[in-house]
């Protein structure tokens, strides 16, 4: 029985993509050594319709990224540079300054009945997740007073550090520390408060389903990452969407309602949210905003991505590159 590699995909970049509390919170970045720099070529559309002369360009962000190492395209730049609004999922300069919403977050991610982890996990899967923590140096005790969003979070972190970016720089705060330089208005097409409510809605059970098959396949995941790095640079849509459609074996042990938790999953953290996305740029589009409309990448690719949404709408969605 085989699976769309959602899980890889989700455990790997969505995480990633989100960040959330448990990514700001846990990133740090280190010491870099200066390199030759290479010219990438990201993923952006610019977004027309017939009838109208307003102009939006959709830009796929990574939210993990080493700013350092490359250098943007005069496509990029321009597209930027000629708008007047800079749209993103929630803005994460102001966020990582607001230790009143940090703390707020912290605290949604204790267990409300004085509980630990160990109490809402397998004692096997309890004893993998803290061994490989351990080995990792992500580890303390006091960690298990937290839900399992926390604990994905760290093995998201290990992902990080083990893979070819080592950095936390992201290219959502470049272009945000950018606009708030040249004063442009930033707009929110989400909030903090709503991907981490989000991210902390699921299920225990579907959190130990992930953490596992993290854990198990942790090598996979690291040439993962790093494969969807390199295509993220690249820009071809065409292949973003091959490593997110890779196939993986389901377990024999993974129950019906374990398959339907990872399908509910995917739905919400992916297809739902493209969807308000898509939305929240008609909305900009039809109040004459001339917008650089910065998302994660892989919420522009796909069936139900941004872009088809568009054009099923009547927009014409044109790559630039």
């Amino acid at each position: 029985m085989k699976k769309k590699k959602n899980l890889i995909i989700i455990i790997s970049t969505i995480t990633i993509l989100l960040l959330g509390i448990g990514g700001y919170l846990l990133f740090k970045d280190s010491p870099k050594k200066e390199t030759t720099k290479e010219e990438i070529t990201p993923l952006m559309y610019e977004i027309t319709k017939e009838g109208s002369n307003n102009k939006i360009y959709l830009f796929g962000s990574i939210h993990l990224a080493n700013t350092k190492e490359f250098t943007f395209p005069k496509y990029l730049i321009d597209a930027y540079n000629n708008s007047h609004y800079l749209a993103c999922e929630f803005d994460t300069v102001a966020y990582e300054k607001d230790t009143e919403r940090q703390t707020q977050d912290v605290l949604k991610m204790l267990y409300e009945d004085g509980s630990t982890i160990n109490e809402h996990l397998n004692s096997e899967t309890y004893e993998k997740l803290v061994n490989f923590l351990k080995e990792k140096k992500l580890y303390s005790s006091l960690y298990d007073v937290y839900k399992p969003y926390f604990f994905e979070s760290l093995i998201t972190l290990a992902l990080a550090n083990d893979s070819n970016i080592k950095s936390n720089s992201g290219i959502d705060d470049y272009f945000l520390k950018k606009a708030k330089k040249d004063s442009k208005t930033i707009l929110e097409v989400e909030t903090s408060d709503f991907q981490t409510d989000l991210l902390l809605s699921f299920s225990d059970s579907l959190y130990e389903i992930m953490i596992n098959d993290a854990i198990d396949n942790y090598d996979d995941e690291v040439k993962s990452l790093n494969e969807l790095y390199e295509a993220w640079k690249e820009g071809n849509p065409d292949t973003l969407e091959n490593l997110s459609n890779d196939d993986i074996e389901i377990k024999d042990e993974y129950t019906k309602e374990q398959i339907d938790l990872i399908n509910d999953y995917n739905e919400k953290i992916i297809t739902n949210r493209n969807t308000t996305m898509t939305d929240k740029l008609i909305e900009y589009f039809n109040s004459n905003y001339d917008v650089f409309y910065m998302v994660g990448a892989f919420h522009l690719i796909g069936d139900t991505g941004i872009a088809k949404q568009l054009e099923n709408k009547g927009f014409t969605v044109k790559q630039i590159n």
